[in-house]
């Protein structure tokens, strides 16, 4: 790590894919321009002239266009990965050969199996890993798991969670996002991180009764011509997580107008309410609060009332709440503060690999109508 005279470490970072409209570019290089130790000191893409650009545009000292050149620059201390989920694995494999820690965005990968290779490679290595979960590292998010678990509702004894929201714009140089073997869709990513807040405040998923859908298959490009979804745009599911809690699970890319995200937590002793007006990982998430009836005949004592999130859970950064980068860095500077003490970082590689078993246990549930182990 570098060392910049009495200053603490900078842990100097590595982008594979930063060029726009991609992730790379709308959230981690501004996310590592924007946090306190971290250094930019290198991005890749396919070609010289765009690794150039990006280099310029972000103010990264090296570019590469060839990945094993970036995984072999001794100056680097980290790499992320945020590309196509079909390039994951073997990004993700050669960076960790190379002996760097990585940040790979999620899905994870393109199906357990590589991501069970890219977990069991990264343990043997003994280098640390993440997963761009980011809906982790919302401020309303993580203050709603601590009251959850100080007792703020009392024992949780169900949830009820959805987003809703509309179709998202393709353009034919992107069609692979219409297609679900490129781990795209509704499942793998809108409910992988709706469910994922969940599994954060409640617990983990033990079993789901679950069914994925594409109810409204017809699209059309943004530059115009027709194309079919073939990946889902629906995804409804029951499921019991450990602890005894129970809940449902609704998500849809179809939703005009959006209605976007909310998390009803319901206790013995009250009820929590978190909603956002998009995805909740990126948009400013409100959070509401109150008994569930203090006295039998009461009807306003149901009424849930917004609270405010004490201050010290956001971070004072250049891009505020709202942003796609700013959960983002946030994530990757407690990241950096993991490796630095030599601690486990949540949500790592492992974490991800129980996230794609739960999508496979969608899958099966929907195959055979019933329900399935999450464990």
């Amino acid at each position: 790590m570098a060392r910049a005279g009495n200053e603490v470490d900078q842990v100097r970072i590595g982008v594979i894919g930063a060029s726009p409209p991609g992730f790379g570019d709308r959230a981690h290089l501004p996310a590592i321009r924007s946090a306190d130790g971290l250094a930019l000191e290198a991005v890749c893409t396919t070609r010289e002239s765009t690794a150039r650009a990006a280099a310029e545009k972000w103010g990264a000292r090296k570019w590469y266009s060839n990945v094993e050149d970036l995984c072999a620059d001794p100056d680097i201390d980290l790499v992320t990965v945020a590309v196509r989920p079909r390039l994951h694995y073997p990004l993700t494999m050669a960076a960790l050969r190379a002996g760097k820690p990585v940040y790979c965005e999620w899905p994870l990968a393109l199906n357990t199996g590589e991501a069970l290779e890219m977990a069991a490679l990264a343990q043997r290595a003994g280098l640390p890993t993440a997963v761009g979960l980011q809906g982790r590292f919302a401020p309303a998010v993580a203050w709603a798991r601590r009251l959850v678990a100080e007792g703020a509702v009392g024992k949780p004894l169900s949830f009820v969670v959805s987003q809703m929201l509309s179709k998202f714009e393709v353009d034919s140089d992107r069609s692979w996002l219409v297609r679900h073997e490129e781990a795209s869709g509704a499942l793998f990513v809108a409910f992988a991180h709706v469910v994922d807040s969940v599994r954060m405040i409640l617990g983990d998923v033990e079993s789901i009764c679950a069914r994925q859908l594409t109810l409204s298959p017809a699209g059309v490009y943004s530059e115009g011509g027709t194309f079919e979804w073939r990946t889902a745009d629906t995804v409804m599911a029951m499921a019991e997580l450990s602890g005894g809690v129970v809940g449902t699970a609704y998500v849809s890319n179809t939703t005009s107008p959006p209605q976007g995200y909310s998390l009803r937590i319901i206790g013995e002793d009250g009820q929590m309410l978190l909603e956002a007006p998009s995805y909740y990982q990126f948009s400013p998430v409100r959070v509401s609060a109150g008994p569930l009836q203090v006295s039998v005949g009461r009807k306003d004592s149901d009424r849930l009332e917004e609270v405010e999130i004490p201050a010290e859970h956001f971070s004072q950064l250049p891009v505020t709440e709202g942003h796609s980068a700013y959960n983002v860095a946030r994530a990757l500077t407690t990241f950096a503060g993991a490796i630095r003490e030599g601690r486990r970082f949540r949500p790592d590689f492992r974490d991800g690999v129980v996230l794609h078993r739960l999508l496979d246990a969608v899958m099966t549930s929907g195959e055979e109508g019933s329900w399935v182990s999450c464990t």
